[in-house]
């Protein structure tokens, strides 16, 4: 496959010898066209090419344990024909030149999808500048010549040159505007269990990871804020606190207006002192005095006032197609109704969420594991008051995100503390902070009505009612079976704590009781789940009617949806196709105990499903889950042993709020606090997990997530069929399953 180059490839000697490859903003690539090479500002390389035949790839995108940095330069060192040892990776951090280039930000399992082309390129165009040194070197066609493992070899003969040899020649080449793809039957690195090229330096304590961080004369901070959410600092006493040995100044943290939606800051006060542990001690002896405001009168029954009072609110559907309330009104028509609750979740992050930052007079540095170093460049620019290039972020690994280090809350918390003392200083959360200051998963209720007319699915009402309304993208996936009459509502009410991205995001809100109703129309039709989903998607697809306006220059969403469903059902067919031909959906029924399936596409790329076996037993939950079977279509799987890694922490990630998720509010305050009672699954809890992915030559759509949503469904299915009993909220609890 042959391939035009899209952004700019400027090649170049590094310092000392060798080649470098760079990519330029698609801005600069007219200024490089128009031959104003004078005006081209430092370019950023991604790929170079040491003396000694070294592969140096700069990794720009947030490493949290999905393994990014190891897959992005399999990608490049499969077009370039490397040898793999002598692969290595450089932090590259943020820098505001990458953008237009590479995705800024890491999240919504785009990493691999998103770079997959731009690696491949790049890998291939040095392949090809390599070759031309070798030909030029030798006075042959470039058509005789063949790369592999770090060496380009002249076909019929013994001569071969390396990389390492070639680099330099190479770099004095203009690059080609043309290169030809590997095929997926070539590739040798693609498709491998490879290791993991950061697993040494985690295993060493080597690893770059915020709370490592140590700079000269730094000091440590730790807030004790406000309780309840926006509350306010009315006055505190620090006589205690000053009287720990090693506290060094204690003053109070204003709530920081943002500059952007969902960053609030929380009132508090700050210690510092002499080391992270001293700090917490001084918090302890701080005696304050809080406003707590309006929202101390917050709890889950205000959630489920505020729902029921949405739920009795509904206008007009926000898409349309047929004419349910005509069809309900039929002679023979059936309807049935179930809701479905989603709630809040945590993210009970392993390493607490910590920002380190310098702040000079002038300049302001960070240290902080996020995915989104944009937005915390933003953010601490306006917090310190100095232009966003007078700030730089040194980005560090992370000890698990799941979305929740997207936002620059500590951050913008560690920086302001530092203008505050003109001094380094590092920043950590308590367990306690990051669980009850979290950005919580929004809380959904799904409310569904099915039409049933004789031995078909005639008609679906969804009326959903969310603490965040993402906007009219939260719809596509809502009906991604069609059926003939359908209306889709959305009311959103107040937040009532922090919220943000939780692993899914809002496709997890939406799945559980999409797929649990399914499961309940074909119940009520007396047909197999799985074979009535097929055949709903061998159905015509229909344009649906949208009532939202359309803004200037976007596409109307009548045609986004037409063009998502078509786009997933061909994914959803593949991945039922290979259900049935492995025969997993019948393996998985056995006497005595219940089976369950769900699926679910995440933002229209990959599909995941999973065929849950379960069994009653005598334990804590009064259920075991013996087996899950996933199935994956997401192209081609770049390194299988993350994608079953990915996979498989999707899945214990799903599990753990399933049976232990859920936050609870009494007097505006999160109950939760630590891992007493925000528990985690043990690893004797885990199930047998066999994960399969659908043969594929396209590109890769992403791993990071798309097993999360089709998790709790399921389950679910798999309880009802086990003990008959239809459980339609999480968590669920011993007393949901037996009683």
């Amino acid at each position: 496959m042959k391939t035009s180059r899209r952004e700019f490839l400027k090649v170049s000697s590094l310092a000392g010898g060798g080649f470098m490859l760079a990519v330029s903003v698609p801005g600069v690539a007219k200024l490089v066209q128009a031959g104003n090479q004078t005006d081209l500002p430092e370019l950023n390389h991604f790929l170079s090419i040491d003396l000694d035949g070294n592969v140096i790839f700069q990794l720009t995108a947030h490493e949290m344990g999905q393994g990014s940095g190891t897959g992005l330069p399999m990608i490049l060192a499969e077009e370039l024909g490397a040898d793999w040892s002598k692969v290595r990776v450089n932090r590259a951090g943020y820098d505001k030149k990458f953008i237009g280039v590479i995705r800024e930000t890491t999240g919504g399992s785009g990493t691999i999808q998103d770079h997959w082309d731009l690696m491949r390129r790049m890998g291939a165009t040095a392949r090809e500048m390599l070759k031309s040194a070798a030909a030029n070197q030798w006075k042959v066609s470039v058509d005789q010549l063949k790369v592999e493992e770090g060496w380009v070899m002249e076909t019929g003969t013994t001569r071969r040159l390396s990389f390492g040899e070639l680099a330099e020649a190479a770099s004095k080449l203009k690059a080609p505007e043309e290169v030809e793809f590997k095929k997926p039957a070539e590739f040798k690195i693609v498709g491998q269990s490879v290791r993991n090229l950061i697993t040494d330096e985690v295993v060493t304590g080597k690893g770059n990871y915020g709370i490592n961080v140590d700079l000269p004369d730094m000091v440590y901070a730790s807030i004790e804020k406000c309780p309840v959410y926006k509350g306010k600092l009315k006055s505190f006493d620090d006589t205690e606190a000053l009287k720990v040995n090693g506290v060094i100044q204690v003053f109070a943290l204003p709530a920081l207006e943002p500059a952007e939606d969902m960053n609030h800051i929380q009132e508090g006060v700050v210690v510092i002192a002499n080391s992270t542990w001293v700090a917490f001690k001084g918090r302890k002896a701080l005696k304050i005095d809080w406003d707590l405001g309006d929202n101390s009168n917050n709890s889950n029954k205000k959630i489920e006032d505020g729902f029921n009072k949405a739920g009795e609110q509904f206008e007009e559907p926000v898409y349309t197609q047929g004419d349910y309330q005509k069809v309900k009104n039929e002679e023979g028509t059936k309807e049935i109704e179930s809701t479905y609750i989603n709630p809040h979740q945590a993210h009970a992050l392993m390493e607490p969420m910590n920002a380190t930052a310098h702040y000079d007079g002038d300049r302001c540095q960070i240290w902080v594991g996020t995915q989104n170093a944009s937005s915390v460049v933003l953010n601490v620019s306006k917090a310190v008051d100095i232009p966003d290039d007078k700030i730089e972020v040194h980005t560090q690994n992370s000890g698990g995100s799941f979305g929740r280090r997207y936002y620059p809350d500590t951050s913008i918390e560690a920086a302001y503390i530092s203008k505050q003392i003109i001094k380094p200083v590092k920043l950590t959360w308590t367990r306690e902070d990051g669980i009850q200051h979290d950005y919580f998963h929004p809380y959904q209720e799904s409310r569904f009505s099915a039409l049933l007319k004789e031995d078909q699915w005639v008609g679906m009402q969804v009326k959903l009612i969310k603490t965040v309304d993402y906007g009219s993208g939260d719809h596509l996936w809502e009906n991604p079976y069609p059926v003939d009459n359908m209306d889709t509502y959305l009311n959103a009410v107040d937040g009532l704590v922090h919220q943000g991205a939780w692993r899914s995001v809002q496709v997890h809100s939406s799945s559980m009781g999409k797929e649990c109703f399914i499961d309940e129309v074909a119940i009520a039709l007396e047909k197999d789940p799985v074979a009535l989903r097929n055949e709903l998607l061998t159905k015509e697809i229909e344009t649906v009617k949208f009532n939202r306006p359309t803004r200037p220059g976007q596409q109307p969403f009548d045609e986004i949806v037409k063009e998502f469903r078509i786009q997933i059902r061909d994914k959803y067919l593949s991945v039922l196709n290979y259900v049935e031909k492995e025969g997993l959906w019948e393996k998985a029924k056995t006497e005595g105990g219940g089976r369950g399936f769900a699926m679910e596409d995440f933002f229209a790329n990959t599909v995941c499903a999973h065929i849950v076996e379960v069994e009653k037993d005598n334990s804590d939950w009064g259920i075991r889950i013996k087996k899950i079977s996933s199935v994956l279509d997401c192209g081609i799987v770049v390194n299988p042993h993350f994608g079953r890694g990915q996979v498989e922490g999707s899945i214990i990630w799903a599990l753990s709020a399933m049976k232990y998720g859920g936050i609870d509010i009494k007097n505006g305050v999160v109950q939760q606090s630590n891992f007493h009672n925000n528990k985690l699954l043990r690893i004797d809890e885990v199930p047998e997990i066999e994960v399969h992915f659908v043969p594929n030559e396209e590109p890769p759509t992403g791993l990071g997530e798309p097993a999360t949503p089709p998790l709790a469904p399921a389950v679910l299915n798999a309880i009802y069929d086990a003990t008959g009993r239809r459980i339609r909220k999480l968590p669920v609890t011993r007393e949901d399953i037996i009683s």
